[in-house]
């Protein structure tokens, strides 16, 4: 719960948002913004070809899905459908280069990232190069020390190792010095990145990235596991080996993909649908580990155990030091190493988490303290007592919390390292841009974003974001929505209903899982808080009755009103699994009830 304010005290249930002031308190909705209906005569059309129902066509429609053959592919994807990785500009130049090494015998070092996604990169890349006999080793920036990115520490050590080839795995894109230094060394780069790309590129041998403006690779959203698995394929192709066999290597491209938070749709999709099942039976024994001592093992995987059980104990060694025993829990083939390296990682996660509320507490107080939340449109905040390993969870909590685009920055000997995290409406990545003139170095994406910052620019820099927030930020972008995907009566919830929603997963960015709402419910029964803050309780429409989990809604509980047909209730359906009988239940995300005036029509 965070602190007063000058605008009060902020409290959230599920999304409604109080904020208390002297006088009393006002209640701020979230807003609710129902898609549009398709044409009638293409939602009868997936109906009929794909065997759906129209709630179903209708949440594919409106994520894009307009063709029987795009919706097959959406449904049933195949790893076939993916793209020829040849169709990546300089992919020929990449492998030619990679054959010519493997045949000298040259040695190739792979440059990574201490995130999940440079981590499962660097993993994969590590594994396949080694099956196909190179000489071959890997490194991974200090991020405390070095940084985001390639550094000109990696680039002597490349030297120190005779290295000849250096292939970088989610980073490189923006690394025009440290490129340069490593060709005045006789060392050649190939980069594999998914960043976005500037207007000066490294004079690299040949860049994968698939965000080039002028390439014809059909999939812009590739993560950077997903770029190095492309690589992958083309050297099976060129090399003539069957690159069903890197089918195995799925579950890295999987938590790589997911951790990353990248759009899951079309080629993400497909390679974290095949991944998740691949995590589920993997034959990589520090994973397996993983798996089992976080109590995965035997259960179904999806892309929430990846995102919020898995991928922070990969990322916690990278974020508090040394991200080496991560590649070790993915590489090794020895069982007792592995088992040792799952230990670790989930060891060293405790003591992240430990240091992550810390931060988040301190945060909110500095919040308290220097915010004015109704004027200051972006949130900037620097301290000497924050870890830089840590700053991007903290910052996805504060945007989470108070809605705004925020910068966290950890300095030290007048120089900070910053993570900025953002909501919809404002670019991140192109608003530092703007700001380039504080800042020593940036890189990123629209809602993510790393930056290098001297202490002194700080100041500046919060006045210059907070203006661009002021000229790009809406009242309604400041305003969390909450997306609905179709209305639906209580008596169309089934169970075949719930089999064909989870058809849709994998779940993610630009195909969430599916939001719809009820409206005219009644409340039967006895409401109930159970748990850490749930409200728990029946609703009836029609004779359908059916049971509600509202997580953290417990304060509520005085809101709901027994036997009358005036609630609204967005929300997701699921299967609650107890002591071996499974039923469906409603997981509430916001609730409307129309006596209290908080009822508010769609926008």
């Amino acid at each position: 719960m965070p602190p007063s304010t000058e605008l009060g005290l902020q409290i959230c249930f599920g999304g409604a948002c109080f904020f208390t002031r002297k006088g009393g308190f006002e209640f701020m909705n979230m807003r609710w913004q129902l898609a549009d209906e398709p044409d009638p005569q293409r939602i009868k059309v997936l109906c009929k070809e794909l065997s759906i129902s129209p709630i179903i066509a209708r949440i594919m429609l409106n994520r894009g899905i307009e063709t029987v053959e795009q919706g097959r592919v959406f449904l049933h994807p195949r790893l076939w459908d993916l793209h020829d990785p040849f169709d990546f500009r300089d992919m020929e130049l990449a492998v030619e280069r990679i054959v010519t090494a493997l045949k000298k015998k040259e040695s190739i070092m792979i440059f990574g990232d201490y995130d999940v996604d440079g981590i499962t990169a660097t993993s994969l890349l590590y594994l396949v190069l080694t099956r196909l006999g190179a000489n071959v080793s890997y490194y991974i920036p200090h991020r405390v020390n070095e940084g985001y990115g390639i550094s000109a520490t990696g680039i002597q050590e490349a030297g120190e190792r005779g290295v000849t080839l250096i292939i970088s795995v989610d980073c490189g894109i923006t690394a025009l010095e440290e490129v340069a230094l490593a060709k005045s060394r006789g060392i050649d780069f190939i980069i594999t990145d998914h960043h976005e790309i500037q207007d000066q590129l490294p004079e690299a041998h040949a860049i994968l990235n698939p965000r080039w403006s002028d390439a014809h690779y059909p999939d812009k959203n590739l993560a950077g596991v997903g770029v190095a698995f492309k690589l992958a394929q083309g050297l099976y192709q060129r090399l003539g080996f069957n690159d069903s066999e890197l089918e195995t290597h799925l579950d890295l491209v999987a938590l790589g993909t997911a951790a990353d938070i990248v759009p899951l749709v079309r080629e993400n999709r497909i390679l974290t649908k095949f991944g998740l099942e691949q995590i589920a039976k993997t034959d990589k024994v520090g994973l397996r580990s993983l798996v089992e001592i976080t109590g995965l093992l035997g259960e179904e995987m999806n892309t929430g155990r990846v995102v919020f059980i898995l991928a922070p104990r990969i990322n916690a060694v990278g974020r508090l030091g040394d991200a080496q025993r991560a590649i070790t829990l993915l590489t090794t083939s020895q069982r007792e190493q592995g088992r040792q390296a799952a230990r670790f990682l989930n060891d060293v996660n405790r003591q992240r988490k430990n240091i992550d509320e810390s931060m988040f507490l301190e945060a909110q107080t500095l919040i308290e303290k220097t915010v004015n939340l109704e004027s200051d449109l972006a949130i900037v905040l620097a301290s000497e007592k924050w870890h830089p390993g840590v700053i991007g969870i903290v910052a996805s909590r504060v945007v989470e919390q108070y809605h705004r685009p925020t910068v966290l920055i950890a300095l030290e000997d007048n120089q900070g390292k910053g993570s900025g995290r953002s909501i919809g409406g404002f670019n991140l990545y192109e608003a530092l841009e703007e700001c380039q003139e504080h800042l020593i170095r940036f890189g990123g994406h629209k809602y993510a974003a790393g930056l290098t910052i001297e202490s002194k620019e700080v100041a500046a820099f919060r006045e210059k974001l907070n203006s661009m927030a002021a000229e790009k930020l809406s009242s309604e972008n400041l305003t969390p929505s909450l997306k609905i995907d179709a209305p639906i009566d209580l008596d169309q919830v089934d169970e075949d209903l719930f089999n064909t929603l989870s058809a849709l997963a994998p779940f993610g960015p630009q195909n969430m899982r599916p939001v719809l709402v009820a409206r005219d419910l009644e409340v039967v029964g006895y409401p109930r808080v159970v748990g850490q803050n749930h409200l728990k309780f029946k609703v009836r429409q029609n004779e359908r009755v059916l049971e509600v989990i509202a997580f953290e809604m417990g304060g509520r509980l005085g809101d709901l009103q027994v036997g009358k047909p005036n609630l609204s209730i967005a929300f997701v359906l699921e299967e609650n699994r107890w002591q071996g009988r499974a039923s469906l239940q409603m997981r509430a995300k916001d609730l409307r009830i129309k006596d209290l005036g908080t009822f508010s029509s769609f926008r």
